[in-house]
Parts: C-alpha cells; structure tokens; sequence
C-alpha cells in the first residue's frame, strides 16, 4: 500500500528559451538578401493541475519535474517551437509555497485549472531585430534567457465545503454508512482509515461533496492535530463523538479546541459537533481564522440520522 504523502518539497525547473539566429538570406536572385534570422522559441513552464483522480501527492516523487527547452529559431524568419510544458496533476486543494521563503505561490481548487510554479525562459530576438539603416548585415542575435529554477513546497489540504471528523470510524454511531448509502457490514473499513477523502452524496436530486476524516479512538494532540489540518478550506466542520463517555468527550472536545487554534484554518464558520445528548448549547471558539460558532446536537437514530445529515452537512453543490 503506498504512503499517503500530503506535503512534499520538490525541485522544479522550467526550460529554457532558444537562441535567435544569425543568418542572411541567400536566395538564386537575391544573393545579399539581408538578415533573415529568426527568433528562439520560450521554455515551458513548470504547472500544477487540478485533478480529481488524485488524492495524495506521492505520484510526483517519481516524475520528471522539468520543462522543455525552447527550439533555436531558424532562417528565413522561422521561430523555434516553443518547450513543452510540464504538468503535474494534483488534488483539488493543493497550496504551493517558496520552500525558502515561505511565500504562497497560488492554491488548485476546482478541476483542470492550471497554476504555474516555474516560468519557462524567454526566446532570444534572430538578427534581424538588430538591423537598421545603418547596420544592414547584423551579425548579433539574443540568447534565450535561463528557465526559472525554483524549490517548491505543495501542501495538499482536501478541499470541500463541509469536513466530518469522526472520532470512532468503526463506532455503531458512525455516518459512513449513511454517507456511502450501504449497511455497515459491507463497508472495508480499513479502507477509510487510511487518508482523508472525498465522498459523493446525493440528496433531493442533487449532488454533493463531503470530505470524510477519520480518527482513532484514542485522541490526543499528536493524533488530532495532523489529520485536522485538512479541515484548512472547510466552511463547516461536522464533528461526531456520538458513543464516546462523558470524560472521553471532554477530553476529545478540549483536544479539538486546542488544534482548530493551532492548525492554519481559511475559511471555516461553522462547527458542530454531534453527541449522544446535547453537552453544550452555543459557544464561539476561536480557531486558526478567528471566532466561529459551535453547537452541540443530538445524534439521531434511523430517520432521524438522515434528515440531520441532510440538514447540517451538506457542502456546495457538485458542478
């Protein structure tokens, strides 16, 4: 089973542009046609795309992360072909920084959409750039600049309008079964255990993504922390400590306070949290992005656990 890799630093290079050219046309019935010399062709780029086939960051530790060199440009005016580009897929949520600097270089959210991290070079300018009325046969042409070299650090934070954080994955109270829509003794429960991830739900003819982060019973900062960085571009977080004792929750609970104010957090407003029985009315907790509201519900059973997933944790519609 590979290693789910959700931060990986990797050492990007552009390609670089391709050199004018020096040259004279030389044709049957203009010997001394002039300068003809064309221009280098730019370096692709080094650009991260949105993918939804991905969920980790593992499969860039085995990929060419450089892009192509421009062409030389060719006589007769001819421009050299500009490099290929380099393009690494990633998951939907994925942050680029400055590894050095700690500089944010642009986030992926939504499919297909490009984000460049290393520029390719600048083709060179062919001699005939250089020609004027007094310097009719240039022998000077422009190299192509050098591709942008850079170190780069991806974070990859799941992206979803709505994170449920399940404290007890395999618990009786769990809503995987009611996100997946199947009994709890077909789920690979093992499977869900491994890494955060996105779950289609379909309500009243709609449909929505939810991202599914799940957590061992037995929490503590270390534990918690790592895994609820993910709640990063969330909107809402769903937390459900149904079937955990009155200390255990507690515990749980202070846990949690302590990691929403530590994690980095970009959008989050809302937090609720779903109990055996209502522990705390309204609260504000202060997190990573400032003050949000919080509530304690009730976990109902049956009919009641669907209108409630329904109600409190949908995301935004799937486009």
């Amino acid at each position: 089973m590979a290693q789910f890799v959700d931060e990986l630093a990797i050492s990007v290079r552009a390609g670089d542009g391709g050199d004018g050219l020096v040259h004279f046309a030389r044709r049957k019935f203009q010997p001394f046609g002039g300068p003809d010399g064309g221009d280098g062709g730019d370096g692709g780029d080094v650009v991260l795309i949105g993918s939804r086939a991905h969920d980790g960051l593992e499969h860039l530790k085995r990929m060419r992360l450089r892009g192509g060199d421009g062409q030389p440009g060719g006589p007769n005016l001819l421009i050299g072909a500009r490099g290929h580009d380099c393009e690494l897929p990633v998951p939907l949520g994925t942050i680029a920084y400055v590894e050095a600097t700690g500089a944010e270089l642009g986030a992926v959210t939504s499919g297909g959409e490009r984000l460049p991290v290393a520029r390719g070079g600048k083709g060179g300018k062919g001699n005939t750039h250089f020609a004027s009325g007094r310097r009719r046969a240039p022998k000077t042409a422009q190299r192509g600049t050098a591709g942008g070299d850079l170190m780069a650090l991806l974070s990859y934070r799941i992206f979803a309008d709505t994170v449920l954080v399940e404290i007890d994955t395999a618990a009786p109270d769990s809503l995987l079964p009611v996100l997946l829509n199947q009994p709890a003794e077909r789920i690979d429960w093992e499977l869900y255990r491994r890494k955060p991830r996105w779950l289609r739900v379909e309500y009243n003819y709609h449909q929505y993504d939810v991202a599914y982060l799940p957590l061992g019973r037995k929490v503590s900062g270390t534990a918690l922390g790592g895994p609820l960085e993910h709640v990063y571009w969330a909107q809402v977080l769903v937390v459900n400590m149904a079937g955990l004792t009155n200390d255990e929750f507690w515990t749980a609970w202070d846990l949690l306070k302590d990691c929403l104010r530590a994690v980095p957090i970009r959008r989050l407003e809302k937090v609720v949290c779903l109990a055996d029985e209502a522990r705390f009315g309204a609260e504000q907790l202060a997190t990573g992005s400032g003050a949000v509201d919080a509530t304690c519900l009730t976990l109902s059973a049956g009919d009641g656990l669907a209108a409630l997933f329904c109600k409190e944790l949908v995301g935004g519609v799937v486009s």
